[in-house]
């Protein structure tokens, strides 16, 4: 598998990314306000959006896989919450509130595939004790793959991590080896299929320039 599969998968995401549906957009600011609502409330969270909403090839009944970004003082010496998190548990309860609320009478899952608590980043970064932190790697990993909601929240971690080249160094072998386990599992495969179809569906055509992309990405190609 190529080095690069990181680079490529970015390339093939932001082609998708021309063919946003209204669902897409509505989700992403229905998210955006929840978001916002919650901090309104005491409490700062982010999002990134992963699956087809992060493709933006999104219908009425497509289920949000999302990774939870929050402060949590209770947990900041861990780099995520437990599940009996108080914290973490509002924050889930109001976001998935507040969506389905707004987006009714849509209906669909969201799953939190994963949580960072930016509070521990935080003190990591401060502390400059970032090497081979696997938290660390899965924030800059997410960053790069997803689709960021309160970006400004998380993306000053970010930064300072990608100007540590040590850190940079470690994270590549890194990414490249999570995100090649993850084009291999069938899942990904037929989500892009799904995508397709539902392109097609809308009366469009697939340019040759994505489907040679998407080719090249899907055998590993340099």
């Amino acid at each position: 598998m190529s080095k690069n599969i990181v680079e490529r998968y970015l390339v093939l995401k932001n082609k998708y990314r021309n063919y946003d549906t209204k669902y897409a957009l509505k989700r992403m600011q229905a998210f955006r306000l929840a978001t916002q609502e919650l901090s309104r409330k005491g409490y700062e969270v982010a999002l990134e959006l992963l699956g087809s909403i992060n493709f933006g090839i999104v219908d009425p009944t497509s289920d949000v896989d999302c990774i939870l970004l929050l402060e949590c003082d209770l947990h900041k010496d861990q780099g995520s919450c437990p599940n009996h998190c108080n914290n973490l548990s509002f924050v889930k309860n109001e976001i998935s509130k507040f969506v389905t609320k707004r987006l009714a009478p849509e209906s669909f899952n969201i799953d939190y595939l994963d949580s960072i608590n930016l509070k521990y980043v935080e003190e990591k970064i401060r502390t400059e004790s970032v090497l081979g932190d696997e938290t660390l790697f899965c924030l800059l990993f997410y960053r790069n793959i997803g689709r960021p909601v309160n970006r400004p929240l998380f993306i000053p971690f970010c930064d300072q991590l990608e100007e540590n080249h040590d850190f940079v160094k470690e994270i590549i072998p890194w990414a490249s080896e999570a995100l090649e386990g993850y084009l291999n599992t069938n899942q990904h495969r037929m989500s892009f299929n799904k995508y397709n179809e539902r392109i097609r569906s809308r009366g469009l055509s697939l340019p040759e320039g994505l489907q040679q992309e998407l080719q090249a990405y899907m055998e590993g190609k340099s």
